[in-house]
């Protein structure tokens, strides 16, 4: 057979061409460039995570002419003879089909004789937990205290199957999942090289469905390449897979969420007729309901490589909320166990669909609709904003139909749109939004305010004319003391464009203080994603895709690791503000504005979000309270009709 499939091509020949995982590379690194090999590894991890590949590579290191060397030459003739298999002396074994006492025995017996052709003997056991009781009682004594020519390289992907009196006799070397991101920069080495055409969506696609490993992603690659040589599309990438494309799993989740349950299933079956798998569909859903949650809450994610940029996508995290996304999750996480064990899988995922859309009187799903309705009203209530029964419209955004969406022409998408009116119609919203954003009043302390842009007018709460509604009052819970717009206008007045470029430039210096950070690396972890956007030297700005990250990471307890962590990395005492993408370009467009006009010492207005929240006294228990107020609240509005359940 001529063609050699591309997992088998690109299998990595020495340590620089592993993928994700330096934590070993570097240790097996350094062990051979100081002579301290040890006489017998555990590689353990999960598949396709390159465990059999550096244990060759570090078989040809200990053997290579030009010993002791950090990385195999590749080019002596010990490297050569290794890696096309013509040296016997390196044995590789397969513990799945090789594992009785006798085999392990035989072992026994040869690793007494020396090595042929170079200087050490390396036995490689693949899917080591394989082997019997018996034989890893065989190995014990011979593992423990080998002859110094004898290497022992242990590969499994189950290590908790193998003897703890195994393991003490080993340094064990645990594989992390490769991330999706480091997936799809491998692959995109492969693709050029093999002159692939290929869309963008589709690599990422491949990097997910590959659940890290990457041998499976250049499998996948080579499968889709096979179906569509010309170019591969993300439809060919779903079609080999028997994944649910991204357009039918938003079509799905809008009927869902207009407690259809009719109009659900018969798109499940649309999906069956097509020939996907009722497990896989399921699967599919899961996913998109943890990337809406894992978006909503964190903002960031190696695994949202597009949907960071779908609009769509993004109007679901602010229109779902976490009790409901973790509703459907319970759902289909108990319709998911069923089907795996079912003979009729179709009728589970049926039935999961039904009851997520279930509008009986007493319902799970109905009881938490009218726990947000409460929540919604409560919510505006405190703020003093009169409350408007609609029965036509739901307490949040009514998500509209996929196809309406995905039509409209890329230029009819604005900002604007986002920011509509409470009062227009569903049929005339060009974008789903969240009722928060609908309703947000405009405060009177704004009216010295200039803004001429839309983006500046959708966050501050003025009207198109640029003046504020007069019959407004609040325009939200006071933010100031965590958003206090006076440290923004004083970065802006005072920025260093020479100090930002270093701080941007040096960024990656972040990430390397997380594992020092204890139990605060999270928040390090999230800060280091965001976007350096000014500098005034001891004071930044940072933007980040949504507001949850921004209110996490402006609590006092965040604010006190980060700032550590910036002086670590910077060497000097650096105070910062979070923000939403689009509020700082709303700032950044008044004080720009304002600057051309010849203004100076800018003061600018206050920050009115909705989604941003005063966290500058934010304690452990605060998510009580709230809970607690909402309670007394209810009871004090709806006296006995409201039931609290514990």
């Amino acid at each position: 057979m001529s063609y050699k499939a591309l997992y088998r091509t690109y299998r990595p020949v020495d340590f620089t061409e592993v993928a994700g995982q330096n934590h070993i590379t570097t240790t097996l690194k350094n062990a051979l460039a100081s002579g301290k090999v040890a006489h017998a590894y555990l590689f353990s991890g999960p598949r396709g995570t390159g465990k059999t590949s550096i244990a060759k590579i570090l078989a040809k290191a200990v053997n290579c002419e030009h010993a002791p060397t950090e990385n195999p030459c590749n080019v002596c003739d010990n490297c050569r003879g290794i890696q096309d298999g013509s040296i016997n002396d390196v044995i590789e074994i397969d513990a799945a089909s090789n594992n009785g006492v006798d085999e392990i025995r035989e072992i026994r017996d040869k690793v007494k004789y020396l090595p042929g052709y170079v200087r050490y003997k390396v036995y490689i056991i693949d899917e080591v937990h394989m082997l019997s009781t018996g034989a890893f009682n065989a190995l014990l004594k011979t593992l423990e205290e080998p002859p110094a020519h004898v290497i022992f390289i242990l590969c499994t992907t189950e290590p908790q199957k193998i003897p703890l009196t195994i393991h003490s006799r080993c340094q064990r070397f645990d594989f992390k999942s490769i991330t999706p991101l480091e997936i799809a920069g491998k692959m995109k080495e492969v693709i050029e090289k093999e002159h692939i055409n290929i869309e963008e969506d589709a690599i990422n696609q491949i990097a997910l469905f590959a659940e890290g490993g990457l041998r499976d992603a250049l499998s996948l690659l080579d499968q889709a390449y096979s179906y569509s040589p010309l170019i591969i599309k993300l439809e060919d990438v779903n079609q080999i897979c028997g994944a649910v494309s991204f357009a039918k799993q938003m079509e799905i989740v809008h009927e869902i969420w207009q407690m259809d349950s009719a109009q659900a299933i018969k798109a499940m079956e649309d999906l069956i007729a097509a020939g996907k798998d009722v497990a896989k569909i399921c699967q599919n859903m899961i996913q998109f309901y943890r990337d809406v949650l894992v978006y909503k809450n964190v903002g960031f994610s190696d695994s949202l490589p597009s949907l960071n940029k779908n609009e769509e996508f993004v109007a679901i995290t602010k229109a779902l909320s976490n009790r409901r996304i973790f509703f459907y999750l319970d759902i289909l996480n108990k319709a998911a166990n069923d089907i795996r064990w079912s003979n009729n899988p179709r009728l589970y995922l049926e039935l999961a669909f039904i009851k997520m859309t279930d509008e009986e009187p007493g319902s799970d799903a109905k009881t938490i609709q009218a726990i947000e309705e409460l929540e919604n009203r409560l919510g505006r209530l405190e703020k003093g904003i009169t409350v408007k029964q609609n029965p036509q419209i739901k307490p949040e955004a009514t998500l509209p139909k996929t196809e309406s969406v995905q039509n409209q022409p890329q230029s009819t998408m604005s900002k604007a749109d986002v920011s509509a009116p409470a009062d227009r119609s569903p049929k005339d919203q060009k974008s789903p939004i969240s009722i928060n954003q609908q309703n947000v009043n405009k405060s009177p302390n704004m009216a010295q305010s200039n803004l001429h842009d839309n983006d500046s007018r959708s966050l501050i709460g003025t009207t198109d004319s640029g003046q504020l509604d007069p019959g407004s009052k609040t325009a939200c819970i006071d933010i100031s003391k965590t958003y206090d717009i006076s440290f923004i206008e004083d970065v802006l007045n005072n920025g260093n464009r020479n100090d930002k470029a270093n701080l941007i430039n040096n960024w990656n210096l972040i990430a390397k203080n997380i594992s020092s950070a204890g139990s605060g690396a999270q928040f390090v972890q999230i800060f280091s994603t965001g976007s350096l956007m000014a500098s005034s030297v001891d004071r930044i700005i940072v933007t980040f895709k949504g507001a949850g990250a921004c209110n996490r990471l402006m609590t006092p307890a965040a604010k006190t690791v980060i700032k550590s962590a910036l002086k670590s990395a910077f060497g000097r005492e650096i105070d910062y503000m979070a923000l939403p993408e689009e509020v700082f370009q709303a700032i950044s467009d008044e004080f720009v504005n304002l600057f051309r006009q010849g203004k100076r010492n800018i003061k600018l207005s206050p920050i009115v979000c909705p989604e941003l929240r005063d966290v500058s006294a934010e304690s452990e228990d605060k998510g009580n309270q709230k809970i607690e107020k909402v309670v007394s609240d209810a009871v004090g509005l709806f006296g006995d009709l409201v039931r609290v359940k514990r």
